[in-house]
């Protein structure tokens, strides 16, 4: 699976939402190439916008799952669970995830492995906050967060990486695309050395990607795609910017 494009919505959608969506999306869509693209709604959402993608080989995914298997755990989500549904693709330690529910990297490790196991692509998301990148920590904080997530980790797990550092998220601001191809070279350095029976498909950037910068990041060498967050939520701009990497990558 090479996914390439995920659009995380987070705590949004509605039937009326998800239809007026897909509708702008596909209408503004100019690519045949599908298969890179994914999209993560609400759990309770997947089998809607499944019948509204089709067969277009739009690939559809969860943004969480349970670091169980099973057992009583109320109100959690199992990677067998989205398996049986048919999702390609989990977001795995998203920050979001890490400051309101107090995620550890000893749990995001173990979802990490529950993905695996069950056939299911885990997209590890890591990122500093706006203090430990003025302290210039950016390195020291995503080597430590890779490498705590990883070290548990199955010998031939397959994985993708998404960058996204906190302070950039919801904000409308950037990196220079520059610096963030440097912080990927450095993340994928990290995995191939410490970590070479690792399959890293690909790492991506997330934190404020809009059509309006999406050439500047995926012109640079190292950045592979985006997880787009706000952004995603508009049809038409996540169509546009899916155009914008296709044309380029």
């Amino acid at each position: 699976m090479s996914l390439r494009l995920i659009a995380n919505w987070k705590l949004n959608g509605s039937i009326q939402f998800n239809d007026q969506w897909a509708e702008d999306f596909f209408k503004n869509f100019s690519s045949l190439n599908s298969e890179s693209i994914g999209i993560a709604p609400a759990f309770i959402y997947i089998d809607h916008i499944r019948k509204l993608i089709g067969d277009s080989g739009i690939n559809i995914g969860v943004q969480n799952i349970c670091e169980e298997e099973s057992g009583a755990r109320t109100g959690e989500i199992s990677a067998s669970m989205i398996k049986d549904l048919g999702c390609k693709f989990s977001l795995i330690g998203h920050s979001e995830r890490r400051i309101f529910f107090h995620e550890s990297n000893k749990t995001i490790s173990k979802k990490l492995n529950l993905a695996n196991n069950n056939s299911v692509m885990p997209i590890l998301c890591i990122g500093e906050s706006a203090v430990e990148n003025e302290r210039n920590d950016t390195y020291d904080i995503l080597k430590f967060q890779v490498e705590e997530a990883l070290k548990d980790l199955f010998e031939q797990s397959a994985l993708i990486i998404a960058y996204e550092p906190v302070w950039a998220i919801g904000s409308g601001k950037i990196p220079n695309p520059e610096e963030i191809n440097s912080v990927h070279k450095m993340i994928k350095d990290v995995v191939q050395s410490r970590f070479p029976k690792i399959d890293l498909k690909s790492v991506l950037y997330g934190g404020s990607v809009n059509s309006e910068n999406a050439s500047s990041l995926f012109v640079q060498e190292h950045i592979d795609g985006a997880l787009v967050g706000g952004a995603s939520l508009d049809g038409k701009e996540f169509a546009q910017i899916v155009n914008i990497f296709n044309e380029i990558k």
